[in-house]
């Protein structure tokens, strides 16, 4: 850790030393209120026996010039953080709630407090030593308002319920002059920041309306902030003979909850400043890192009885907008914060707690997001705008236990709707892909027109019960009536599970009732279970399409031309040769029958044949067996291939194959073409021709299917 203080230096320019002091101490003026009456109201239920005042003074001041002193970064103010003192005060109205049953003293009640929160910062440290920083940005947002929403409605229900002040809320005079006395420290706040925007007016209205109180003679009507007291220094955590046993099980889950949510919020709140510093102000950090450095510090702070602090956004920005990433704003913040703890017992005391109430009220609205209290938000957002108001009430009601399990109740659904709504990454429903399966063309004329009513739906993601129901009902409402074939693409899906298939396999039955036939591809064997057996299944999307241009083919009229004939060896080769000629080219043809998975060559080798399928299928690839590789294409009856290195005599560019099936094959050399060409000239440039509108048209499909690829 960096233990340079950062202080000034010699080389340290005046100027940016009078604008740093300005900046600090315009952000002291919102941390010492805020501080202050935070760490009273945390502190309250040990008032009997302990110093709260000290206790307050000191969590204000000693941990954020800890962390400056062991984590200093230009320009960074650290102060305790709303959130962290907020879950510090719960974790201490719970365990003050069991004291009597536990027989706990105040300063073992503080030492429980002190290992709650030690287990939160410890939690945070994990999140950073495993590197889940990142993790915290894929909250939703709605869980993220909810929070920030929840401790903010909290401050202001903590002060209504303890009466401004006042101990306790009751509907009688006191309780209204207090509230009276909270309002205009809130009035007058924002009416100092609208007249000097770059003066914070929460210090100068606590002050201002604290000295009116005491030259008015009225502090009697009003409960000081604490009564009058020595200095002190923070009262120690009573570590011996706490009964750790009987606290675990009677509050054991709410302060682990406690100590979960403190760890899980505050690490958000870092990891979001991380990233406005870097987007803002140029500041680049590594989160994980932050966490870590905080976290440690953070302990140290729990373990002897103090609010931890942490990087403080408002006050952060106050300094970083005025002077900038300057190494003076922190060191002088941290010492501002040290006087008012040394001397706090003097002059605290003439401060009325309705005064820090109002500093707290103006706090906690401020802490719920702007946009929670939009009309325009909750319009054009309506569910995010719910669910953050559901976890901010849940925050106020049940507390952060609550709020924790609230929001990760929000978030799974929130992730699983998210999942549900992108599941379907496209849908093709006019013929806009076509298989790698080389045809003649009189089949391609006759497929090309009837593609479509195909549909293909490629997914992605996770699919759960929920998705797949939701997918299908998003399939069902994009067919139309032309659709008889549906082709879902799965290589995408990262995870299945036995309900989702099992909802696939209901799709598949009320399809069949509508005559459309089901075809499943890509399914990854080790990620998704068994598919029903009567859902039928392809190993990837090209072979789903040639299973349904095969199925178009088979429904052409039987008395129509057939589209090839079993006997034509040179297929589209021939078209245009006189009957003399082709016999000729025939009779130089060698037959060649290849076995299933045999090769028939590969890339890089010297050839210059070229060969024509007469029975069974022949596979192109980058490597054999394909599965190594990148399917090119597939070759069937009447079709050639090989024909790159016949006309340029340069090594083969793929691998070539019979994967499932025996084939069979007709090969034509270059030297055997070149003598039956000089016997037949005019023949040879028909030859040569048909080969080119082949290319041609080969080099159409593979545009098209890179279009696809792209797309």
């Amino acid at each position: 850790m960096n233990t340079n203080f950062g202080v000034l230096t010699d080389a340290t320019p005046v100027a940016e030393r009078r604008v740093g002091f300005a900046a600090a101490l315009s952000a002291a003026s919102i941390t010492v209120p805020h501080a202050l009456g935070l760490g009273i109201v945390a502190f309250a239920p040990l008032g009997a026996q302990m110093p709260v005042a000290a206790l307050a003074l000191w969590s204000a001041a000693l941990p954020g010039a800890l962390l400056t002193l062991f984590a200093r970064r230009p320009g960074v103010i650290y102060a305790p953080s709303t959130v962290v003192a907020l879950l510090f005060a719960a974790v201490v109205a719970t365990v003050s709630a069991s004291s009597n049953a536990v027989q706990l003293s105040p300063s073992q009640i503080l030492a429980v407090c002190g290992a709650t929160v030690a287990m939160g910062f410890a939690f945070q440290w994990l999140f950073g030593a495993m590197r889940l920083a990142s993790l915290a940005r894929f909250l939703p947002i709605s869980v993220t308002h909810g929070f920030a929403a929840g401790v903010g409605l909290s401050m202001l229900v903590a002060q209504i319920s303890g009466g401004f002040g006042a101990g306790s809320f009751a509907l009688d005079a006191v309780t209204l002059r207090h509230a009276l006395l909270a309002s205009v420290v809130v009035i007058a706040a924002r009416v100092v920041q609208h007249r000097w925007p770059r003066v914070p007016g929460l210090l100068p209205a606590v002050g201002i309306v604290s000295l009116v109180v005491v030259a008015a003679g009225g502090l009697s009507h009003f409960a000081p902030a604490t009564p009058v007291a020595p200095f002190a220094w923070p009262a120690l955590p009573d570590w011996s003979s706490v009964p750790w046993v009987a606290i675990a099980r009677a509050e054991g889950v709410s302060l682990v909850s406690l100590a979960m949510l403190m760890a899980i919020v505050n690490s958000l709140d870092v990891l979001v400043f991380n990233q406005e510093l870097d987007l803002d102000y140029g500041l680049r950090s590594e989160p994980n890192r932050a966490l870590r450095r905080e976290s440690l510090v953070g302990i140290g702070c729990g373990l002897f009885g103090l609010i931890p602090a942490s990087t403080s956004a408002s006050r952060s920005r106050i300094a970083l907008s005025r002077v900038g990433p300057s190494p003076v704003v922190a060191p002088t913040h941290a010492g501002v914060l040290l006087v008012v703890a040394a001397t706090g017992q003097w002059w605290l005391p003439y401060v009325p707690m309705a005064c820090l109430a109002g500093a707290l009220l103006l706090a906690g609205a401020l802490q719920v997001p702007r946009v929670m209290w939009s009309r325009a938000y909750a319009l054009a957002a309506p569910a995010t705008w719910s669910q953050s108001w559901l976890v901010a009430m849940v925050f106020v009601i049940s507390g952060g236990v609550g709020a924790l399990v609230a929001g990760l109740v929000v978030a799974t659904f929130v992730l699983l709707h998210a999942s549900a709504s992108t599941a379907l990454r496209r849908s093709l429903l006019d013929g806009e892909r076509r298989s790698r399966r080389l045809r003649r063309a009189s089949s391609d004329a006759w497929i090309a027109p009837r593609m479509n009513g195909v549909a293909v739906f490629e997914l992605q993601g996770v699919v759960s019960f929920g998705v797949a129901a939701h997918l299908t009902e998003q399939i069902t409402a994009l067919l139309a009536p032309r659709h008889r074939r549906v082709i879902i693409e799965a290589s995408r899906v990262a995870a299945w599970d036995a309900t989702a298939l099992a909802r696939l396999g209901a799709m598949a039955r009320e399809l069949d009732q509508r005559h459309i036939e089901l075809v499943v591809c890509g399914l990854n064997k080790g990620t998704a279970p068994r598919a029903p057996a009567h859902v039928r299944t392809a190993a990837d999307l090209d072979r789903a399409l040639e299973w349904a241009e095969d199925a178009i083919l088979s429904e052409r009229p039987a008395d129509e031309a057939p589209l090839a004939s079993a006997d034509d060896a040179l297929g589209e080769l021939a078209d245009g040769i006189s009957p003399e000629a082709r016999h000729a080219l025939e009779a130089r043809l060698q037959c060649h029958n290849i076995e299933a998975g045999e090769q028939v060559f590969a890339a890089g080798d010297a050839s210059d044949d070229m060969l024509l399928v007469q029975s069974g299928r022949i596979t192109l690839g980058t490597a054999w067996p394909p599965t190594k590789g990148v399917r090119i294409a597939t070759v069937a009856q009447g079709m050639a291939f090989g024909e790159m290195a016949f006309l340029d005599g340069l090594p083969r560019t793929a691998c070539a194959g019979s994967e499932d099936a025996p084939a069979m094959l007709m090969r034509l050399s270059r030297s055997q073409f070149d003598a039956w060409a000089a016997q037949h000239p005019a023949d040879a440039l028909v030859f040569m021709s048909n080969l080119a509108k082949i290319g041609t048209r080969r080099l159409a499909a593979t545009t098209r299917q890179l279009r696809a690829v792209l797309e």
